[in-house]
């Protein structure tokens, strides 16, 4: 069994590109076989895509949706940490065939015997600590076969879509990284006896994130700065889809015609103008978030505080050499204390937390949060007046600002989430306006992440080309849950 993670490859992109014939191993795979899409949990938050699948497991279970999850016994944000979540093929080894892993998004290391496992190495998220193999015996053919990933040597980003220089450089070591990785899984399948193989390309993500607004014409970063854009960078998100359907074709003729192949993508990516920050400003407006007065912080917290403001406002040359000079781990540790403001625990309700796409709102729950004031029989009514609130919101032109309000513990059963929102707000395209300005109440605010001119979409895709032994391991239907995924590979290995 072969499967291969595009991670972040947009359905209609790929399906556009097969039919134009620049994705000739992709097309080949989906003439041989069946496509069909991934429905994931994308709708609650990106970051909960991936623990979702290797954990087949619903971000109810493992209460993961964020790289920077909120810690209630803490009351602040910080790192994810992924150490608890026990990976599908863990069993599937316990079982005794021989897994090999690469680059799994949010994988911890759980220490194979046999195969061979490769965290870290090349990872989009960086979750803090080194690239790990298991076996180390094994640890030669990531070192002398493949070396560093550009990914593990620094930031690779780009100040935003004017800044050509750096976005060039964001497709040079993508597609310097998925050679890399092609290169290292070939390595795996012919030196490492396998009854799996389990490979993400997490290159596409990173591009996708910085340069879709150069395959959409309808982005308005695609009509300011494309025209005096080089070719490295108009074509570099199409560049690297086609230097990934290579790599597919590499590990397609080292593997055979009787290996089933699966290659999938658990979401997509959309058109992105940033990130709204109206919640906080709302929060506070509405009476039910607050912040400490300036003389009531420690000279620590006003140290944050004021970090915070100028973090926010770097010239985009400044932004520029600290992607380029500034090593990951030093990224988190600055971006860790700015993330949220001082808030005064004693008078806050209700408040946003850190995020990477859609709106997320924590209630200050008693006997939840460390701090909190929120009485438990008041929970469901502040959640309903909240979402009353939310989907009235209108900007000042009347548009609509809220598309949707998920209410985490309508999920549940009523109870309140430990670990996720309370709330999650899915905004319409008004929200991302700068700067946003409502309507009621007065107030405004600019989106922040606008370098990012792509953002995550809900839906994934499969591929599937059936071996002798993937017969009925997935409903001709055409749709698969994410946390479902993984039983096309469990059913292909005991069938066979």
């Amino acid at each position: 069994m072969l499967a291969i993670g595009i991670d972040a490859a947009e359905p209609s992109l790929v399906r556009r590109l097969i039919d134009r014939r620049e994705l000739p191993f992709l097309g080949a795979l989906l003439a041989q076989g069946r496509y069909g899409r991934v429905l994931s949990a994308a709708h609650i938050g990106s970051g909960a895509v991936w623990p979702t699948f290797l954990t087949g497991s619903s971000p109810f279970l493992h209460g993961i949706c964020s790289i920077w999850p909120w810690r209630p016994e803490t009351m602040g944000a910080s790192r994810v940490t992924c150490n608890a979540l026990v990976p599908f093929w863990k069993a599937v080894a316990m079982r005794g065939h021989a897994v090999g892993v690469l680059d799994v998004p949010f994988a911890p290391p759980v220490g194979l015997r046999t195969g061979i496992e490769i965290t870290n190495w090349g990872a989009h998220d960086w979750l803090e600590g080194r690239t790990e193999v298991s076996p180390p015996a094994l640890r030669v053919l990531v070192r002398d076969g493949s070396g560093l990933h550009p990914f593990a040597s620094g930031a690779v980003d780009a100040a935003g879509p004017h800044d050509c220089e750096g976005l060039a450089r964001v497709r040079s070591l993508c597609l310097a990284g998925v050679r890399q990785r092609g290169a290292l899984a070939a390595r795996m399948l012919a030196e490492v006896p396998l009854d799996l193989l389990l490979v993400v390309f997490t290159e596409v993500h990173r591009a996708s994130h910085l340069l879709w607004h150069t395959i959409d014409p309808t982005h308005l970063a695609h009509l300011r700065e494309g025209a005096g854009a080089s070719p490295a960078v108009t074509g570099g998100l199409l560049d690297i889809y086609r230097e990934v359907d290579q790599q597919v074709g590499r590990l397609l003729e080292a593997v055979g015609s009787d290996t089933t192949v699966l290659v999938f993508s658990l979401h997509g990516m959309r058109a992105h103008e940033g990130i709204p920050t109206i919640l906080d400003p709302l929060l506070r407006s509405l009476g039910l978030a607050s912040v400490k007065r300036w003389e009531a912080l420690s000279w620590p917290a006003r140290a944050r505080q004021v970090f915070r403001a100028v973090k926010q406002r770097i010239p985009p040359s400044l932004k520029r050499l600290y992607y380029r000079l500034v090593s990951r781990s030093l990224m988190v540790r600055i971006a860790q204390p700015t993330l949220m403001p001082a808030y005064d625990w004693s008078r806050t309700i209700a408040f946003p937390l850190p995020t990477d796409q859609h709106g997320w709102i924590r209630l200050n729950l008693v006997g939840r949060e460390a701090q909190g004031i929120l009485d438990p029989g008041e929970y469901q009514a502040v959640c309903s007046n909240l979402e009353g609130v939310l989907r009235g919101l209108r900007a000042t032109d009347g548009s609509r600002v809220v598309r949707d309000v998920l209410r985490i513990a309508r999920e549940t059963g009523g109870s309140p989430p430990q670990h996720l929102p309370d709330l999650i707000i899915h905004w319409d395209d008004a929200a991302s306006a700068s700067p946003l300005r409502l309507r009621t109440p007065i107030i405004s605010a600019r989106p922040i992440g606008t370098k990012f001119t792509g953002q995550h979409a809900p839906e994934g895709f499969f591929i599937l080309r059936p071996g002798p032994g993937a017969r009925g391991v997935i409903n001709p239907g055409g749709s698969i849950a994410a946390e479902d995924l993984h039983q096309i590979l469990l059913g292909t290995l005991e069938g066979g």
